[in-house]
């Protein structure tokens, strides 16, 4: 693949801070970047600065740039990681700038303006001529050094374009990720990827120049955050994707905000993708597994404490205070099943896999016809999420972890099974 010409470069280097042009001016190349991103991480960070390259740099023969990407941190965090780093490791430490638009999307990093430090990253790997690019969050705790091998193995020894994280979850951990977004990602594409909510990935140089760096960065991908985007673009470009299996993702605790504006920007970022493809997911009619690498995991047995009463209180809250919005964007025959929920006795509740899947694509449906202000209509899925998650944990938390896994490998076909409920409507709505 032919590398940009100079004015090229002028053009797609224009957003990056002074200092990191000068760095790159004759710079020696990279064959890896590391990406490290943080904001507020002295507890973690230079730990996984350090793990990382233990796990790299076994192999004398490859040459590596850790670039310490920084929101603005108030603890010291960049002099950390480089006391960690020493002086035996290439390293730069950069801080991203945070456009308005970034202060505003949510992330289980706490880094803002994540798509800035990305964007940057990815410039400063395909100007070195790197073979890959690695990114992980600054917040884990989990880090271990199989991951930077994990990560970028199957880009350096088999060509592959990007690779995402599998992280092992608990049985009830997650739920946006494993009841909508990774179903949907899945029956749409056709490619059974664990949704990607961020905390470590790897590019190849070939997919940094061919299909990161082209992207919208100064428009569309601030608004909706850049792990989902991230995640989409390689399933919709049909990039040679693999999963790392990664084991656990603990991190510090970082706070993310309201549930409502989470599954807004989630689910948004989901759906607005939907409309730049609609020319690849219409005709796909089946889903295939990705090529995989690590240690195969279930999902853990902890169950935690679950608050399943305040889950069907703000499905209640929903059919007491939405009505009027869920008239609007939900089809006739989904409204009225919707308010036939029987929620007076918790125990017995359970709302149905059909009618949640139904529900979902309707609010696509109504996302892209554009029936309510965008915000206000995806913030109303919220209590439809409660009420299915509540379902969920009801007539499962009883039985043995491999009957949840069983569940939502049935949701995810579910999902699969009604996409031409979707796909006819979307193209009566463009007629």
């Amino acid at each position: 693949m032919d590398q940009p010409t100079p004015n090229e470069h002028a053009v797609t280097e224009s957003f990056l801070p002074e200092p990191v042009r000068a760095l790159l001016d004759g710079a020696e190349p990279a064959d890896i970047v590391i990406g490290l991103l943080t904001f507020n991480d002295a507890s973690t960070a230079p730990a996984v600065a350090r793990t990382l390259l233990a796990g790299l740099n076994r192999n004398d023969q490859q040459r590596i740039l850790l670039v310490n990407c920084d929101a603005g941190s108030q603890d010291r965090t960049p002099d950390l990681v480089q006391q960690a780093v020493g002086d035996k490791s290439r390293f730069w430490a950069v801080q991203h700038p945070v456009m308005g638009t970034s202060l505003h999307v949510l992330s289980e990093s706490g880094v803002p303006g994540r798509d800035t430090a990305v964007r940057t990253l990815a410039m400063v790997a395909d100007r070195l001529a790197s073979k890959a690019c690695l990114i992980v969050d600054g917040n884990l705790k989990s880090t271990h050094p199989r991951w930077a091998e994990l990560l970028t193995a199957p880009i350096l020894e088999k060509g592959a374009d990007c690779v995402l994280p599998q992280f092992n979850r608990n049985r009830y951990e997650g739920t946006l990720t494993s009841t909508l977004l990774a179903p949907v990602t899945r029956a749409l594409y056709g490619r059974r990827v664990a949704y990607h909510q961020g905390g470590a990935y790897a590019f190849s140089g070939a997919f940094i120049r061919s299909s990161l760096l082209s992207q919208p960065w100064d428009g569309e991908v601030p608004t909706y955050g850049i792990d989902g985007w991230v995640m989409t673009l390689a399933v919709a470009e049909q990039a040679d994707v693999y999963q790392a299996r990664l084991g656990p993702r603990v991190q510090q605790a970082k706070p993310l905000g309201d549930l409502a504006t989470i599954i807004a920007q989630a689910v948004g970022c989901v759906f607005h993708m939907m409309e730049r493809y609609q020319h690849v997911w219409e005709s796909v009619k089946a889903s295939t597994a990705v090529s995989t690498i690590g240690e195969q995991a279930r999902l853990g047995d902890f169950v935690g404490t679950l608050h399943v009463e305040r889950m069907i209180h703000g499905f209640r809250q929903g059919l007491r205070d939405l009505v009027p919005i869920w008239q609007i964007v939900l089809s006739p025959e989904t409204f009225q099943q919707v308010l036939e929920l029987g929620v007076d006795d918790t125990e017995s509740f359970r709302f149905p896999s059909r009618l949640w899947v139904q529900a979902v694509y309707d609010l696509a449906l109504a996302y892209h016809d554009r029936l309510l202000y965008r915000e206000h209509l995806l913030k109303s899925l919220t209590p439809l999420y409660l009420g299915y998650t509540a379902s969920l944990v009801l007539a499962t938390r009883a039985q043995p972890v491999t009957q949840v896994e069983e569940e939502l490998e049935r949701l995810a076909i579910e999902y699969e099974a009604m996409k031409p409920y979707l796909t006819q409507r979307w193209r009566w709505s463009d007629e």
